[in-house]
């Protein structure tokens, strides 16, 4: 008996070991979201239960991780602890950072509606111009999947004007691409791109320099600029590489082997053909799997476009998801109805 109840105590965890695993999550957020889910989930019981800045920032991490792979159940288990009452003060100065991050899973899970109440409350947070830009970078984005570019195109030209951060301007210049990009104006969106390109590269965040690279690449594939294309290809490559993001890598190969087809006019073998559908139910289900049908057309090859296809039927195109498809998790204390600004965004 005393055996088994000394094997069920678990140990909490040092400081020194706690500061280690905040880095850990940290390195795997940019490069492995999966694997930082599953180490948040490993440790969460060994996390002190006494609030302390120094978990709060391990608690915003482990959000980060559980938001980026759309995992509820880490989600809702940090949500739960940080609007506990003797959390109140701790989370003082972090709300938006919280919001925000709840706004994001619910946007990512297609609960477009709720997104927007959270982005209403985070920009009642705001306590900057800085802070404000990043709220309304991402309620653009909500805009723009659920089908109100106006409003998006809007809100991130006036978030333009205030923001002073260069990051905060390259993320706004990337999802103002986007909107270009979805009106079919690929010149703008390529100037977007490039914009933000350059500084995420500047700066070494290789992941957003990857994600912001493929999207400039995509953009001159579809304007059949192989000349621009092969001056950016080099470096995209090189930001991809070493974002370690599979599913920009999987990307990245079908745009090298669409400029090796149809700008160079090699031969699309069997090995790439499998290669690349092999690739296709991974991309189907990120933000970049739309040009996946433009791609395959420019390679006109049949068993490519067949499998695309039948795989299409079982993951639909994210643009289309009108309908959550996860579970929503309340924000009760941080965003109340007294808290929520009133309607900042929807006369924008």
């Amino acid at each position: 008996m005393f055996i088994a109840f000394w094997l069920s105590v678990v140990v909490v965890m040092s400081p020194s070991e706690m500061f280690m695993t905040l880095n850990k999550l940290k390195e795997l957020n940019s490069k492995n979201p999966q694997q930082a889910a599953q180490v948040f989930r490993t440790v969460r019981l060994r996390l002190p239960k006494k609030p302390s800045r120094g978990l709060l920032e391990l608690y915003l991490v482990g959000l980060e991780s559980g938001v980026r792979v759309n995992d509820a159940d880490v989600v809702q288990h940090i949500v739960s602890i940080l609007e506990g009452e003797s959390w109140r003060d701790t989370v003082e100065g972090a709300e938006l950072d919280i919001a925000s991050a709840v706004a994001i899973y619910h946007r990512r899970i297609f609960d477009y509606a709720y997104a927007e109440t959270l982005n209403e409350c985070a920009i009642s947070y705001a306590a900057d111009p800085k802070e404000f830009a990043r709220v309304a970078n991402n309620m653009a984005v909500v805009y723009r999947y659920s089908g109100q570019p106006k409003k998006a195109q809007n809100i991130l030209k006036e978030s333009l004007m205030l923001a002073e951060d260069r990051e905060v301007v390259a993320n706004i210049k990337n999802n103002l691409g986007n909107i270009y990009f979805d009106q079919e104006k690929y010149r703008h969106a390529q100037l977007m791109y490039i914009r933000a390109f350059r500084f995420h590269s500047e700066v070494g965040q290789a992941g957003y320099a990857a994600g912001t690279g493929l999207n400039l690449l995509n953009t001159q594939i579809f304007l059949g600029d192989w000349p621009s294309f092969e001056r950016y290809q080099s470096s995209v490559a090189l930001e991809v590489k070493h974002s370690g993001q599979q599913a920009f890598r999987l990307f990245y190969m079908w745009q090298s082997y669409l400029n090796d087809h149809v700008n160079k006019h090699a031969l699309l073998d069997d090995d790439r053909v499998n290669a690349l559908v092999e690739s296709i139910p991974i991309l189907l289900k990120s933000e970049l799997g739309p040009s996946l049908s433009h791609y395959s057309g420019l390679f006109k090859n049949a068993v490519l476009q067949s499998k695309l296809e039948e795989q299409l039927t079982k993951t639909p195109d994210i643009k289309g998801m009108s309908e959550p498809n996860g579970i929503r998790i309340k924000l009760e204390k941080l965003c109340t109805t007294r808290i929520i600004a009133k309607k900042y965004f929807s006369n924008r």
